[in-house]
């Protein structure tokens, strides 16, 4: 395809359909899609976008329903080594929600989620940015990952991972700081979590909880290190699989309160390791909007990688979603 005739098929997006749907928790799905045609088809690269497009009917304050082509980004879930995308998303609004400026409900995946199923088709632009996020890794520049990802932040991990399993290079390797608020939407007295990690689906909080478990005991260079900041029980890291750890309360701070080296304790060498950051921006750099609107910084991880573990700036990358909303539960 000529320079000029792939510039414009960018502009325009290209049509995908969808080929599977998997619930990946009780308000996340994962997509898989494959161009309609090979002209359709386009190439990618680890940590990129894409906008989809897709018309939906969401409802009014009046009680009526608008339908409208509605545009939304999402990083790419899947390795550029296969041949189809995967997308995975997750509700960030609750379905019905009415936004009291607009009279409208502005959310996105919610009405996506019940109305598109397999066979149906949409169209995709890929974010044509040199520089995107994870770039340094999928130039080979960056081999030693700690990758930190809020509670919707790891779907470039998974596509790094994916990479990884395909690849086979024996010097990328990844550490995976993954931080949620609690394991399941479900009380999980009475679960054993001790002996038993694995989660239905259908109630799981946390985004490729069992495929992380599953991957872990595959992948020698893959570890991931499960935070939860409400949880009170959580599963116990064993001794036959060191590749995954579970732990309570925030990276960065130990459970007296005291600051912790949550980067040296699980990746080794602070100064090899690139640090890319993904998720909203209180967990990134700790700028929040409070409820009357005000905004208000505080310390996010790229904060305590500095100060804490001395990362220089040049060893950190981050993608960021959105500003995050306090009472919110990202």
């Amino acid at each position: 395809m000529s320079n000029e005739l792939s510039e414009r098929k960018s502009q325009e997006g290209y049509e995908w359909q969808i080929t599977e749907k998997l619930k990946e928790t009780h308000d996340a799905f994962t997509y898989t899609l494959l161009p309609v045609t090979s002209s359709q088809r386009f190439e990618l690269c680890i940590g990129q976008f894409v906008t989809i497009s897709a018309l939906l009917k969401r409802p009014t304050a009046s009680g009526d329903f608008e339908e409208n082509v509605v545009n939304r980004a999402f990083s790419i879930a899947s390795s550029p080594t296969r041949d189809y995308i995967e997308l995975t998303i997750k509700a960030e609004k609750p379905y019905g929600y009415i936004n009291p400026a607009t009279g409208k409900a502005d959310a996105f995946a919610a009405y996506f989620n019940e109305q598109f199923k397999i066979g149906d088709k949409i169209r995709l632009k890929l974010n044509p940015t040199k520089e995107h996020f994870l770039s340094k890794v999928g130039a080979g520049i960056e081999k030693k990952v700690a990758y930190w990802s809020g509670a919707n932040g790891a779907q470039s991990a998974r596509c790094l991972i994916q990479h990884m399993e395909d690849k086979k290079d024996p010097e990328l390797s990844l550490v995976l700081f993954y931080s949620n608020s609690k394991l399941s939407i479900n009380d999980t007295n009475g679960k054993d979590l001790k002996n038993d990690w694995y989660h239905p689906n259908e109630s799981l909080n946390v985004i490729y909880y069992n495929w992380l478990i599953d991957i872990a005991k595959k992948l020698e260079n893959f570890k991931v290190i499960f935070t939860f900041t409400r949880e009170q029980d959580i599963p116990s890291t064993s001794p036959d699989n060191l590749r995954v750890t579970f732990r309570k309360g925030r990276f960065f701070l130990n459970p007296d309160g005291s600051p912790e080296r949550t980067l040296s304790k699980y990746s080794g060498n602070v100064e090899t390791v690139f640090n890319p950051i993904c998720g909203g921006s209180g967990f990134i750099n700790g700028i929040v909007r409070l409820p009357n609107g005000k905004i208000v910084k505080g310390k996010g991880i790229m904060q305590n990688l500095m100060e804490i573990e001395g990362v220089k700036p040049q060893k950190m990358d981050k993608e960021q979603y959105y500003l995050q909303q306090v009472g919110a539960n990202h």
